[in-house]
């Protein structure tokens, strides 16, 4: 499985999740898109008219270490996931804002470094081979199977879904 993209925001590091959804509005609706407008609502205000502004549909966030770091919410997931963002390469992230991104079906990737990734680069996500192309260059994607399968399965509810059609395949 592939994606690809376009880097149309690179941050630093330490982005919490204060940062990406405010805790004002984590009970203000169960539809997982009225995250995206409040994106970065307070840090970076830009970022839901900039991954908007890309017709294409295919940006791809950039940032250096523990991107997501702070309270557990998988709103956090939604309000980046949601505003076609299409995945985040970080130099790392906290278990849980990991865990949420990929249970929810939402591509995060580690690679050793992202100080050379520049705004407007075009990328390639190859999860087969486990790499990330850019501008003629190759980076290890730092996951392992079983977190990559997870991924292409679709997260948690993917799994789930395939365990069912599978039963009702052999039930019948």
């Amino acid at each position: 499985m592939n994606i690809n993209g376009t880097v149309t925001v690179k941050f630093g590091d330490d982005i919490n999740t204060d940062y990406i959804i405010p805790a004002y509005l984590l009970q203000e609706a169960w539809d997982k898109r009225f995250f995206a407008d409040y994106a970065f609502e307070r840090y970076y205000p830009d970022f839901p008219k900039i991954c908007r502004v890309n017709t294409n549909r295919d940006n791809i966030v950039v940032a250096g270490m523990n991107f997501g770091c702070g309270s557990s919410r998988e709103q956090a997931v939604y309000a980046i996931q949601y505003n076609d963002v299409k995945a985040v390469i970080a130099e790392s992230y906290p278990d849980i804002f990991f865990r949420n991104s990929i249970n929810n079906s939402f591509c995060v990737v580690r690679v050793a470094s992202t100080k050379d990734f520049k705004l407007g680069d075009k990328v390639e996500i190859d999860l087969d081979k486990l790499v990330v192309r850019r501008n003629g260059s190759q980076e290890k994607i730092l996951m392992n199977d079983e977190e990559r399968d997870l991924l292409v399965a679709g997260g948690r509810l993917g799994q789930v879904k395939e365990r069912l059609r599978q039963r009702l395949l052999t039930a019948t």
